[in-house]
């Protein structure tokens, strides 16, 4: 295991050179993906020739290890294929772009929230089932996909915590540039910022959003949850960037999945009741 952690270290060393090798972003990212297919490569090698003493070693490396550099190159992958649309987009294009990356993320993370919640909260007991390679259980169609064409070094979902890893990283990234695109406009209204606040949970405010756009009352139901997120934001200050790990997290409730509009629904008969007295 010793190995592996020098393989990790010497990889975030060459990855905080990679703002000298020039100032060409589109370079940056070229270098910081060969240098993580390096270390895949090196990973690799030592799986192969040395193995693991016990499951426990097999489970962390395919759970933790592994992902943690893969997780790394899908990003910079997804970035540079960013950086590369926007060389040829206007402002407002790759804006739209920006927002339907994010639609991806969302939707994926959404269709895919019993992984994302296992990732989320550390989960372990299915860890033999998911990162233990040549699992029985692995269905016959994701054998034949070509992940697994090196079964050696796969196992069911050491890709899939890879890429929701490299999903949050990108969303972080979105958020700064959607951010910094922003950043004029917002300029521009700061006079007529909104002297209101939420004072209440982000969850909370989060749930009634998206249960306004369920709704269909506003514009039809054709304005999307990032946009009336966005609306929210100014008209609270508050900062919802963070949405979808809100939305994500009312979905894997157990117990009062509903629970701030519940509320709500007390509030106003208690207060109903109040003024028929």
């Amino acid at each position: 295991m010793k190995n592996y952690i020098w393989i990790t270290d010497d990889l975030e060393n060459s990855l905080k050179q990679k703002e000298k090798v020039s100032n060409q972003l589109t370079v940056q990212l070229e270098y910081a993906i060969g240098h993580c297919k390096i270390a895949l490569n090196k990973l690799r090698e030592h799986v192969i020739e040395e193995g693991f003493p016990d499951k426990a070693s097999e489970i962390y490396f395919f759970k933790k290890i592994k992902p943690g550099v893969y997780s790394k190159m899908l990003f910079y992958q997804a970035v540079f294929e960013l950086e590369s649309f926007r060389m040829i987009a206007n402002k407002d294009s790759y804006k739209k772009h920006l927002d339907t990356e994010m639609d991806k993320i969302t939707e994926y993370f959404e269709k895919n929230h019993v992984k994302v919640q296992y990732y989320q909260c550390n989960f372990e007991h299915l860890d033999e089932k998911y990162f233990i390679r040549s699992e029985p259980e692995i269905p016959v169609q994701l054998k034949n996909h070509f992940s697994l064409i090196d079964e050696a070094f796969f196992t069911w979902h050491d890709h899939t915590f890879s890429v929701i890893m490299a999903f949050y990283l990108l969303l972080e990234h979105i958020c700064n540039e959607l951010r910094s695109l922003n950043s004029g406009s917002e300029l521009l209204l700061s006079e007529k910022k909104s002297q209101m606040h939420w004072t209440g949970s982000k969850v909370a405010l989060v749930e009634l959003i998206y249960a306004l756009q369920g709704s269909g009352m506003i514009d039809h139901g054709n304005i999307g949850i990032k946009e009336l997120a966005n609306r929210f934001e100014c008209l609270f200050n508050t900062d919802l960037k963070d949405y979808y790990r809100s939305w994500i997290e009312i979905k894997q409730r157990k117990i009062e999945p509903t629970k701030f509009i519940d509320l709500l629904q007390t509030v106003l008969r208690s207060r109903i009741d109040e003024s028929g007295n």
